[in-house]
């Protein structure tokens, strides 16, 4: 709590060694020597490299070559609330905990990560992970699609589902239509007709290549150059076009505020607008994706703009028979109510830009027509009668390079730093640390037929994955080999899940009411809406809730959540004052420990149980672990009484929380 009382804090001190100010704002520094449960691990003995799988083959023989010896495997305790953070994206409740504990199984590790990734929080956390590469936004612009949250439930719900990766990739890419009926086409009204954007994307998620560079000028740090950027660019433009769908916006002023006398006049256009959309929908096959060409040549469903309405023309009846003033209130309600989908022409070619780049600027595309030729391999062209984007796809999913990327990117999830890294700079002068250990990840991806989960599933049964994060005298100075796992600060998101489950509140916020979804809450709400802030009214669950990007002076901005203007393949991970300020003293942490009705705090106090048993659940709910001798002993000094005094409880949690333990993955 803010107002430790002096007694209180005179016994807390000598427990946690806090210098709470300056201590967490150094949290980055934090090793795992200062960790109690650490240092049980450090006594106890190392048995020998278990080769359980290929991948710990490949990592120990680089170790050997090296002559570093491995770490110790780490106790059950850090396996579960490691597992915990990396595949759901919280710590465990104390349950959770203990049903794990109890069981003396040799599989229990194994089958602990298999109930985890058939958890509905598995597509949370990495939905979180999505939105920063493909800068998910569920308050965008009106360009950027709706305020609903499509893009972000669409990624959840392929993660959810496990949609086989490339999949996945061919959805957005393929993508067309309204972000309604396919939340994936958010992957292009995201920036609207900014194609350039887009190909940066394409080239830095799904490949990782950092091409921005040859958008002007040959790279200068690598084999990059012009005419490949602009190459990759005729496979999007002309042709993939962002445009007000006349249709459904007609349709959209069905529940418009507009006056009895307007929309008497608009009744017979929306009714035939809504004909329009149904038959269009209709039309579209399942997931939403509507490009393609027919056996002749010519697009299925490409750049249809509505049935003919001229918006105009309307507004000049409605002038004639209401005034101006009418006309030009239908006009706002129209732009107001407009909606956007992407189509794809099937004629149009791109020219290289006079002036270097890739933007639309009138008159200055006249340069030489460039050909949709991929990159990556220089053999494989768009064929002149077909979807470019259905090619592009096909291409990026076909090459190796692909699945190399991605189990890269999973396995940087997994332990704070890829194969390559950076992730998105795949080039020969930044060769793979472990090149055959990368070649065998990608095979296995793809003989899966592109499974995420399995390959999840195959990395954390290494015992590689299960090393112990305390180094020996040979490892101490390892940061690139995995001889040791490697401390990383928590994330927003997981801070902010963990706090929920550290203080009981094990389903989230969900119980504070309905609905649900907190998307559905703000649009119900009409929250949301203005800059990313949630009103009173709105339900939250979890941190996936919430809207992005986040307010400023937020509990997610003053934790590094990015904004998402640019992809993200790295969270920044340093502390701040700020942040030390927040759980010092912010209304999100007081609240959470406070004595008061749904907190662990109050249950505890209400169980009337006594100070040791009170402080071994808050160790367990906060630490995932239980408390060493030594600090049950400081515990029946400063915890006397069944149960002690409510402050008491509410400072000691608080100052678990306020640990460098709890905000560090290790």
């Amino acid at each position: 709590m803010n107002s430790c009382n002096g007694s209180t804090w005179k016994w807390l001190a000598p427990v946690f060694g806090l210098v709470l100010l300056a201590g967490i704002a150094l949290w980055s520094t934090w090793t795992p020597e200062a960790s109690p449960a650490s240092a049980q691990a450090e006594g106890a003995s190392s048995p020998a490299f278990q080769i359980k799988n290929p991948i710990d083959k490949f990592v120990l023989d680089k170790l050997q070559e090296n002559k570093i010896d491995p770490s110790p495997a780490c106790t059950d305790e850090e396996f579960c609330r490691r597992a915990f953070l990396d595949i759901v994206g919280m710590i465990p409740t104390p349950f959770e905990l203990r049903n794990f504990l109890k069981d003396t199984s040799t599989s229990k590790r194994a089958r602990l990560v298999e109930s985890l990734l058939k958890d509905e929080r598995y597509g949370h956390k990495w939905a979180v992970a999505w939105g920063d590469l493909l800068r998910e936004h569920s308050n965008g612009r009106r360009q950027e699609g709706t305020v609903k949250g499509s893009y972000r439930d669409w990624i959840k719900d392929a993660l959810n589902e496990n949609r086989p990766y490339d999949k996945f990739v061919k959805a957005l890419i393929c993508s067309s239509g309204r972000a309604e009926e396919d939340g994936a086409v958010n992957f292009y009204l995201r920036d609207e007709n900014n194609r350039v954007e887009t190909v940066n994307m394409v080239a830095d998620v799904f490949m990782g290549t950092r091409m921005a560079c040859a958008q002007c000028h040959d790279h200068p740090f690598d084999k990059w150059e012009q005419k490949d950027f602009h190459s990759l660019m005729a496979f999007l433009n002309p042709r993939t076009a962002v445009v007000v769908d006349q249709a459904a916006s007609m349709a959209n002023l069905k529940n418009s505020r507009l006056p009895a006398d307007i929309m008497a006049i608009l009744k017979p256009y929306i009714e035939k607008a809504e004909k329009e959309v149904e038959a269009e929908d209709a039309a579209t096959p399942a997931g939403g994706m509507m490009g393609g060409m027919d056996a002749g040549g010519k697009g299925k469903n490409m750049g249809k703009m509505g049935p003919g309405l001229n918006l105009k023309a309307i507004e000049q009846e409605v002038e004639k028979s209401l005034g101006k003033e009418k006309a030009q209130r239908l006009q706002q309600a129209f732009q107001g109510a407009q909606i956007r989908k992407c189509v794809e022409r099937p004629v149009g070619d791109y020219r290289m830009p006079t002036e270097g780049d890739g933007a639309d600027k009138k008159g200055q595309n006249s340069g030489e027509v460039v050909e949709p030729v991929f990159p990556w391999d220089n053999s494989l062209k768009a064929p002149p009668r077909s979807s470019r984007r259905e090619a592009l796809a096909k291409f990026v999913t076909e090459s190796h390079r692909f699945a190399e990327v991605q189990v890269n990117r999973i396995w940087q999830e997994l332990f704070g730093r890829g194969i390559v890294d950076p992730i998105d700079d795949f080039r020969e002068k930044n060769p793979p640390t472990h090149p055959e250990l990368l070649t065998y990840l990608a095979d296995e991806f793809i003989k899966s037929k592109f499974d995420n989960k399995a390959i999840v599933k195959l990395i954390m049964s290494s015992s590689t994955y299960e090393r112990s994060s305390l180094p020996n005298a040979s490892n101490k100075e390892d940061k690139t080999l995995y001889s040791h796992f490697q401390i990383r600060r928590l994330t927003a998101e997981q801070i902010f899940d963990s706090i929920l489950v550290a203080t009981g509140r094990t389903d989230g916020l969900a119980e504070l009411g309905k609905p649900k979804d907190a998307m559905k809450a703000m649009d119900a709400a009409g929250g949301g809406k203005k800059g990313g802030q949630v009103k009173p009214n709105a339900k939250i669950e979890w941190a996936v809730d919430l809207p992005t990007p986040a307010r400023n002076g937020s509990f997610m901005n003053l934790f590094n959540q990015p904004d998402r203007e640019q992809v993200v393949t790295e969270r920044d991970r340093s502390g701040s004052i700020s942040q030390a300020l927040e759980l010092l003293n912010g209304q999100a942490i007081n609240g959470a420990v406070a004595a008061k009705p749904g907190t662990l705090t109050r249950e505890l106090l209400d169980a009337k149980k006594d100070g040791v048993s009170i402080a071994t659940e808050l160790y367990l709910s906060t630490l995932s672990r239980y408390p060493t001798k030594q600090e049950l002993d400081v515990a029946k000094v400063v915890m006397r009484g069944a149960p002690p005094d409510e402050q008491v409880v509410e400072d000691f949690h608080w100052a678990l929380l306020n640990t460098r333990e709890f905000m560090f993955e290790k």
